[in-house]
């Protein structure tokens, strides 16, 4: 197995062991710190929260690398996930800066609006025909003007390819939910790839195109 191959073998049969998969260390998703695009995002201000504070959603946040980068650039983040034992680590760090991890199925939560959604191999990892109704649930989610920000992938997989992870490209967001339309700026790939380890220690790059985007505003035509 190549290290794109780990990479995108399917993780489980319906129902998907989750739990399963992080007790027996099998995350390949799962890179050890915050994404690199993440960082450079964050370290540009480009999605730096507002001056009066600002709300973030990671859904799938995993481990919580990523939405513990958010937290220390001034987020309040409330990290989402199926697996219940993430929260040993992660609550308490969370916590401490007025955000929460939360164990459940993002199809499913309610809170208070959002200012950013950080999706980093989330939608990639619902199934397709859920894709509509977390569509739904991300619009509903976020408050008039704020930002779903995607790292893309995989991109270009075939759908008879199955997944997760299932492909995706930069319109399906959009697609999904009348309220999240297409930002102005048209997704591009990441300033540095995206380097996944293999079994064998080796790595490959894996291109992971950045995509963002904002809710409609009522009656508007969005960003």
């Amino acid at each position: 197995m190549t290290p794109s191959d780990e990479h995108n073998d399917p993780v489980g049969e319906a129902p998907l062991d989750w739990a399963g998969r992080y007790r027996a260390g099998q995350t390949p998703w799962d890179l050890g710190a915050a994404h690199p695009e993440l960082t450079r995002r964050l370290q540009d201000g480009s999605l730096a929260p507002p001056a009066s504070g600002g709300r973030a959603l990671v859904p799938g946040a995993g481990r919580g690398h990523d939405a513990l980068a958010l937290a220390r650039r001034g987020w309040t983040v409330v990290a989402l996930d199926l697996v219940e034992t993430l929260a040993d680590d992660l609550a308490g760090p969370l916590s401490r800066s007025g955000g929460r991890f939360v164990a459940g199925d993002a199809l499913e939560f309610e809170d208070e609006p959002f200012d950013l959604i950080w999706d980093h191999t989330f939608f990639c990892a619902i199934e397709p025909a859920d894709r509509a109704r977390w569509g739904q649930r991300a619009g509903e989610l976020l408050r008039p003007g704020a930002a779903y920000a995607a790292l893309v992938f995989p991109f270009g997989k075939p759908a008879a390819e199955g997944g997760p992870p299932h492909g995706m490209s930069g319109d399906h967001l959009p697609r999904c939910s009348a309220r999240v339309s297409r930002s102005s700026r048209r997704p591009r790939p990441c300033a540095r790839s995206l380097r996944v380890a293999g079994a064998s220690g080796s790595s490959s790059p894996v291109a992971a195109p950045w995509a963002s985007r904002r809710p409609r505003e009522a009656g508007g035509t969005g960003a």
